[in-house]
């Protein structure tokens, strides 16, 4: 089935989709901006324990010398370059800095004496921008001199730190924004099987396998459901009215035409108007006849009722032949290998379609009649009627098919088999034929929707 924007389905995917991203874009950049800021934070808090840390390790020695009387814990202070650096530097000039930093200073920005004695900024550190925490502290008591303790990081470091931590949250929010949307498909898939339901139910009711929508449905479309019911009631009623009023003219011309014939008779024997009268009324009755049928035919089509087995028909209609012509040396066979299929088509009709069309095979045949059925790639079901009789020639084989057309006047009939199974079988989507059959006669074939 394909899917675009004039498909509910597809736009409620598309827009759950849509807003499920957009959700979580949103959520994105408000999480790793606080992420920042906590893990900001995090770092700032570690700077300041090196912080207070170095401070209670700076001392005076006895020459009045400031010196370091323990390296710090954290061994990347003594590792060149490691990112982490520290630097103490007393009121009177007096430096001392980490391994790490080598032969570069930190760029100090507390004045000591200010009304500041703690700061952090970002500034430009010796391998790039930096994380800097400076402290005015005492050296000794509090009546020690002034140092400046400045502990500083780089912030590639930080990124690094952070980078890892957003492609988890990436990752982690990626794949719950794909379960929401999938769970929303999900969501989607099953509000709308009631309306699966309804679309084969329908189908179920035109191929004849129901005759009523179920009514075990959702509340929000049971009305839908109720209204089709009504409007199937509905149809139902006028076809049965229909084919009561049509089955009462057909009727009540009928024998007015049988009153007409008899007096025609009478007539035909004083003169040639009585000849001319009767060949108008079996004209008359030839045309009622295919109205009827036809309408018969309609009638039964969009009743919703047309889901017939093909083998108890065929087996049905060639019981009755075979005792119809038991008195001629004539075999009616039938090839039972696809009796099973269903087809789009009532039973009556299926009835009256294969019983013109097997009875004509019988008339013309001259020792053998065939009923095969058979499947097309395409999903028909093929009904053959063959016969041995004479053929008919190519060019007549649509002309057979008009009302009351009769190609040979010595064969009994009313001319109207061929056009009546025509009828009834196209008002079933179907197509119906005439080919060379392969015992030298005609093969009359049924095309009609395989339902099976």
């Amino acid at each position: 089935m394909t899917l675009g924007l004039s498909s509910f389905r597809m736009r409620l995917v598309l827009g759950a989709a849509l807003w499920i991203s957009l959700g979580f874009l949103v959520s994105w950049v408000v999480l790793t901006n606080l992420l920042r800021v906590h893990v900001l934070h995090e770092f700032a808090s570690e700077l300041d324990h090196h912080a207070t840390e170095l401070a209670e390790l700076a001392v005076l020695d006895p020459s009045g010398t400031l010196a370091i009387r323990a390296p710090l814990s954290d061994f990347r202070f003594g590792t060149d370059r490691s990112g982490y650096y520290w630097q103490i530097t007393q009121t009177d000039g007096a430096t001392l800095v980490s391994s790490s930093l080598g032969t570069a200073r930190l760029p100090l920005q507390l004045v000591p004496g200010g009304d500041v004695d703690l700061h952090q900024a970002e500034v430009s550190g010796p391998s790039g921008q930096a994380l800097l925490l400076e402290r005015l502290i005492r050296i000794g008591t509090q009546s020690g001199p002034t140092a400046q303790v400045a502990i500083a990081m780089d912030m590639s470091l930080i990124n690094t730190y952070l980078g890892a931590l957003e492609s988890t949250l990436a990752i982690a929010m990626a794949c719950l924004a794909g379960g929401l949307i999938l769970a929303a498909i999900a969501q989607i898939a099953f509000a709308f099987r009631p309306l699966a339901r309804i679309d084969l139910a329908l189908l179920a009711v035109k191929q004849g396998g129901a005759h009523r929508m179920p009514t075990d449905l959702p509340t929000e479309v049971r009305p839908l459901v109720d209204n089709l019911n009504a409007l199937l009631d509905k149809n139902e009623n006028m076809i049965q009215r229909a084919r009561l009023q049509a089955g009462n003219l057909a009727h009540a011309l009928k024998s007015s035409l049988a009153h007409l014939q008899i007096e025609a008779d009478n007539l035909s024997e004083k003169d040639q108007s009585g000849a001319i009268i009767q060949q108008q009324c079996d004209i008359i009755r030839r045309q009622i006849d295919y109205q009827l049928a036809r309408a018969r035919a309609t009638s039964s089509r969009f009743g919703g009722t047309h889901a017939t087995q093909v083998g108890p028909v065929i087996e049905n209609v060639v019981a009755a032949l075979r005792r119809l012509h038991r008195d001629r040396q004539l075999t009616i066979e039938t090839d039972k290998t696809h009796f099973h299929a269903l087809v789009a088509c009532g039973t009556e009709d299926l009835e009256e379609v294969l019983g013109n069309l097997i009875d004509n095979a019988a008339k013309w045949a001259a020792a053998q009649v065939l009923v095969s059925v058979a499947q097309s790639a395409e999903g028909k079901l093929l009904i053959r009627i063959e016969d041995d009789g004479p053929g008919m020639p190519p060019d007549t084989h649509e002309r057979a098919f008009k009302p009351g057309e009769r190609l040979d006047e010595s064969t009994p009939g009313s001319g109207l088999g061929l056009a009546i199974a025509r009828d009834v079988v196209g008002l079933y989507d179907g197509r119906l034929w005439i080919e060379q059959s392969r015992f030298g006669g005609a093969c009359v074939v049924v095309e009609l929707d395989r339902l099976d």
